[in-house]
């Protein structure tokens, strides 16, 4: 659908906790297109926030490993960090987790204790990760045509007529 504009976002977030939200959550959904550390207008929403409500605030986007124009290394741990400092509870891990879980699955069931999952919630605990899915459904005419996974049939025909799908996890929005 369309964006759509309902008003600045430390006003909503006020309203929602005088509502009784018990949680809010900024989802910054083009964090991971460039320098997540040069999102200011995030960190100050984040900063303003936490002066006025007082429920936990969860963010997502954008928090993964990358090397800025000058070459300097961020890890995630230093984008949540910095998420963190301005007055985040939690942040939402989407396309990093994807990334671990392939990492793990195909290690052989192994945690590396470099994830940014693991180091994250080793500094901050893990109350302080979430983890967000984003799933797709993956059309198949024939649930064979999948295996070893494991479609369904669904109600909700494919573009093709297909009558099967099965989830994928989505990375960067595809």
């Amino acid at each position: 659908g369309d964006v759509r504009n309902l008003g600045k976002p430390v006003e909503l977030a006020t309203k929602y906790f005088t509502w009784g939200a018990d949680e809010v959550t900024f989802l910054n959904i083009t964090g991971f297109r460039d320098f997540p550390l040069g999102d200011l207008p995030m960190l100050e929403v984040l900063k303003q926030t936490s002066e006025k409500v007082f429920v936990p605030l969860t963010v997502g986007g954008g928090i993964r490993e990358f090397t800025d124009s000058e070459g300097k290394f961020y890890s995630s741990l230093d984008v949540a960090s910095e998420y963190f400092q301005s007055g985040a509870d939690k942040i939402s891990i989407g396309s990093e987790a994807v990334h671990a879980a392939e990492d793990y699955f195909g290690g052989g069931k192994q945690l590396s204790g470099s994830t940014s999952i693991e180091q994250i919630s080793e500094k901050y605990g893990k109350q302080a990760v979430v983890i967000s899915i984003d799933p797709r459904r993956v059309y198949v005419k024939d649930p064979a045509d999948c295996a070893p996974l494991k479609a369904v049939k669904t109600e909700i025909l494919g573009p093709g007529g297909e009558e099967y799908c099965w989830w994928q996890c989505t990375v960067k929005g595809r």
